[in-house]
């Protein structure tokens, strides 16, 4: 079962790690990374009903996203959970810190 929390935590843990070992050395990079994370979930129809379900996504016409399944529903849902729950701010810092230090 998809939890949109756990999944959370993972892409968050997984940038600060990256971040730290110099395999993101870019904003962009933060933000393939993330988008590549979300298309991975969204490989089967039977989690993409998960993830759509976990994050209360029901009404597909209040996206920014042209959805034309459950799989660009699920991608629309976890994309739009992420960007408000996670600070693209704090880890575009992190770079800049961390590039300034070396």
């Amino acid at each position: 079962m998809f939890n949109k929390y756990q999944f959370l935590s993972v892409i968050k843990g997984e940038l600060y790690e990256s971040i730290e070992n110099g395999t993101i050395t870019e904003d962009c990079q933060i933000y393939d990374y993330v988008s590549e994370e979300i298309e991975r979930e969204c490989i089967y129809y039977s989690d993409c009903f998960d993830i759509v379900k976990d994050c209360g996504f029901v009404d597909w016409s209040v996206s920014d996203y042209e959805i034309n399944g459950i799989s660009s529903a699920a991608y629309a849902a976890l994309t739009e959970f992420v960007a408000k729950e996670i600070d693209y701010n704090k880890f575009e810092e992190l770079i800049k810190e961390k590039q300034e230090n070396e």
